[in-house]
């Protein structure tokens, strides 16, 4: 039976930054990461907001090294060509005006592999099989068949889609959001905008709001495309997921043109039903991070924001309970990031019903509203001075009404 302070499940975003904190606390920590890094996964456009988390953890030169595409903010593109930018440097006077596009495989493992530098034991290849939570062991099978058992004073569940201890806890629920499936290659050779806008992620309106694609470029020359859509959507075409992929790029005028020249450099993948939703956060002894608790819908880019924010979060939470300090979970963590949450739930909502697309491309939208939506969308969702984190839905709504 091996101890440690913290045993975090995945090497993610969310598990390495939490390791980052605890390490530098003073505590022992073992990651068990399930896959080799590097490894590919999707969710590569990053907000402001990420940038002031891994600042205040000085993990922000770790990063910038990296030489990242600089991401200014977004472009929402519609069926008729109309573009509406949101510049990210033009928010409520947050710090953070810009922010990166990341290959995740890369991303992920810059991080991980610092953690590691810090004195993490990394242990790749090992899945978890079984927890006692009375005990706070749990067992897990390396890749050699072998089953190890490992006691931890707190248990981190930061595993991301694999969501380990919701699934042996029996915390899943079922997400409010409709099921939609990510269909997604990466490219070499499409059209980029001009230098001051090449970094801007660009998210298409296709088909009257059936259906949305994400386009990221990377600063190696190679961008990332992507169609959202729900899976009837799709399977009612007939097509295989690559002639699916071309089908949608042709039918925008905008994309037609932007991928004429175009090459695919990896086949076409697919991601079905990916949101998700939880019972609660916590636990005797536990917790869950990033996707591990709820993960929405990836029109927003929020998936790593919420990932870092509650492991940063949570791992100040950890060191004080480890400290013999008393803990309000239910306050200091679950309610807290559901503040979060909920604005960018209400936003997914509003996006899918076309209501966003109003205020998007309203003429008679204010500065301040312009400015609350730019700090919306680049992650600042916890900001209560922003129009739209108290009572966002009914907010939304007046926004919609007043745009007809």
């Amino acid at each position: 039976m091996e101890k440690c302070d913290v045993l975090i499940i995945g090497g993610g975003p969310s598990g390495s930054l939490a390791a980052s904190k605890l390490l530098k606390n003073g505590f022992s920590v073992i990651i068990l990461e399930k896959l080799d890094f590097p490894r590919f996964v999707i969710g590569e456009s990053l907000l402001p907001r990420c940038n002031e988390i891994l600042e205040n953890n000085e993990l922000f030169e770790v990063i910038e090294q990296q030489k990242y595409m600089t991401k200014g903010g977004a472009i929402f593109v519609n069926e008729k060509n109309e573009e509406q930018v949101i510049d990210f440097s033009k928010n409520l006077g947050q710090k953070w005006g810009t922010s990166f596009q990341v290959k995740r495989e890369e991303f992920d493992n810059v991080l991980l592999q610092n953690s590691k530098k810090m004195g993490a034991d990394v242990r790749h290849g090992y899945e978890v099989i079984a927890y006692d939570n009375e005990k706070n062991q749990l067992k897990a099978k390396n890749n050699n068949g072998n089953i190890e058992e490992f006691e931890a004073k707190f248990i981190l569940d930061a595993s991301g889609y694999g969501r380990v201890l919701p699934k042996l806890l029996d915390l899943d629920i079922p997400s409010d959001l409709r099921l939609r499936n990510a269909i997604f290659t990466r490219v070499k050779g499409e059209r980029r905008r001009e230098k001051d806008f090449e970094g801007f992620i660009d998210i298409v309106i296709h088909d009257n709001n059936k259906a949305w694609l994400w386009v990221i470029p990377f600063s190696d020359g190679t961008t990332s495309c992507g169609i959202v859509c729900e899976e009837d959507y799709f399977k009612k075409t007939g097509l295989s997921q690559a002639d699916f992929w071309d089908k949608v790029i042709n039918e925008h005028v905008y994309l037609k043109e932007k991928f004429k020249n175009a090459e695919k450099i990896v086949p076409v993948g697919i991601i079905g039903g990916y949101s998700a939703a939880i019972k609660k956060m916590y636990g005797k002894g536990y917790a869950l991070s990033g996707n591990a608790t709820e993960f929405l819908d990836p029109v927003f880019s929020s998936g790593v924001t919420l990932a870092l924010e509650s492991s940063n979060k949570v791992a100040e939470l950890i060191i004080k309970e480890l400290n013999g300090e008393k803990v309000n979970w239910q306050n200091d963590y679950e309610d807290y990031m559901m503040i979060g949450i909920n604005v960018f739930r209400e936003f997914v909502y509003a996006w899918y019903e076309g209501k966003l697309q109003k205020i998007f491309y309203s003429k008679n939208k204010s500065d301040i509203i312009k400015n609350s939506i730019s700090s919306i969308l680049s992650g600042y969702v916890w900001d209560e001075n922003n129009y739209f984190v108290k009572d966002t839905k009914r907010k939304i709504e007046a926004l919609v009404a007043m745009s007809n």
